[in-house]
């Protein structure tokens, strides 16, 4: 029992640590505050100063209020607790004050004013409303979008770690992988694009091959560093109790190299991102890439707007999910501290 005792002890200890490493500016009741303050500026700056430019401002409105009353929560759970809210919270406060003064700037500027104008600098409030007019499209191209990036980046993610362990591990493949790896992995996937459109017999299996493509490398890449980087005693230690390749490969080679093929993760997603958008444009009939694209050609730069805000979203949750992922492949590190 006290074994058990000590070491949820030593876990929830543990656990704290990571979370305040994490989540490090300390908690002021005064910025949190000031965050609620900021944000009811924001929205009776809207609501009593009139606009120069016609906007429908009822989503505004709306994402305020939400705003508003998810900050209120999260001020009065951390005020009488002091738990994850309320590190969470404090460590972001300061930055929702920026976000509320952001917000009140861009209103001013743009629609109040029309210091800057229409078409190519719209408000919040105009990007919010198209993309309730479009959300039928938004929302489809948006599902689209998401199936053909996850189908890429799973399978230039496999073929990354596959063949980074390979050349990490074994010296003479990697003496033949690697001159490849170096001429072919530098030349940017967009580069493929004119060919890739007489090779593969639809749009669709060009723009999966030239997302994966932009995903490989860097992930084969960082793998082969964390696996040179392993310490050369464990491999030894193993060969001493009898692990066989499999389990060397298994329980030692991989494991060591996760930190590193995170980073390439990492690294792929953004320049997975940036290819999507430009794979769509050249042959999809869907996606937010095509939704741009559209837009653009059209001159509705408020619907290019609306897709790139919905982009930059799905790219946060995307990333906040391999966060998760990360801490939980990880979690070895936490029990060796």
């Amino acid at each position: 029992m006290q074994i058990t005792a000590v070491q949820l002890s030593r876990k929830k200890a543990a656990q704290a640590a990571k979370t305040t490493g994490r989540y490090w500016k300390p908690w002021r009741l005064t910025w949190n505050i000031v965050s609620l303050v900021v944000l009811a500026i924001a929205y009776f700056e809207n609501q009593l100063i009139t606009s120069r430019e016609t906007v429908n401002n009822q989503m505004y409105h709306w994402f305020l209020g939400g705003y508003f009353i998810y900050l209120l929560i999260v001020t009065l759970v951390g005020t009488v607790t002091n738990g994850r809210i309320r590190r969470y919270n404090g460590h972001f406060a300061q930055l929702n004050v920026s976000l509320g003064g952001l917000l009140i700037v861009q209103d001013l500027l743009t629609e109040k004013f029309a210091v800057l104008e229409q078409p190519f600098f719209v408000s919040f409030a105009q990007i919010l409303d198209q993309m309730r007019e479009n959300a039928a499209l938004l929302w489809a191209s948006t599902l689209s979008s998401l199936a053909l990036w996850l189908i890429s980046f799973v399978i230039g993610t496999v073929l990354g770690i596959l063949l980074g362990l390979g050349m990490g591990r074994y010296r003479e493949f990697n003496y033949w992988a690697f001159p490849y790896l170096k001429v072919i992995g530098i030349i940017p996937a967009a580069a493929w694009m004119p060919l890739t459109m007489v090779i593969f017999p639809t749009s669709y299996m060009a723009e999966v091959f030239l997302i994966a493509f932009s995903v490989w490398f860097p992930v084969a890449f960082m793998t082969i560093g964390g696996v040179q980087g392993i310490n050369k005693e464990y491999f030894e230690s193993a060969k001493t109790l009898g692990f066989s390749e499999w389990q060397i490969v298994r329980k030692i080679v991989l494991p060591g190299a996760l930190p590193s093929i995170f980073t390439g993760v990492y690294t792929a997603m953004g320049l997975s991102f940036t290819m999507l958008v430009i794979s769509e444009m050249i042959g999809a009939k869907v996606g937010l890439g095509w939704f741009i694209n559209w837009a653009k050609g059209t001159g509705n730069y408020t619907q290019v707007y609306a897709a790139i805000v919905i982009m930059a979203i799905l790219f946060s949750v995307l990333f906040a999910v391999f966060t998760k992922i990360q801490d939980y492949c990880l979690r070895w590190r936490d029990s060796a501290h």
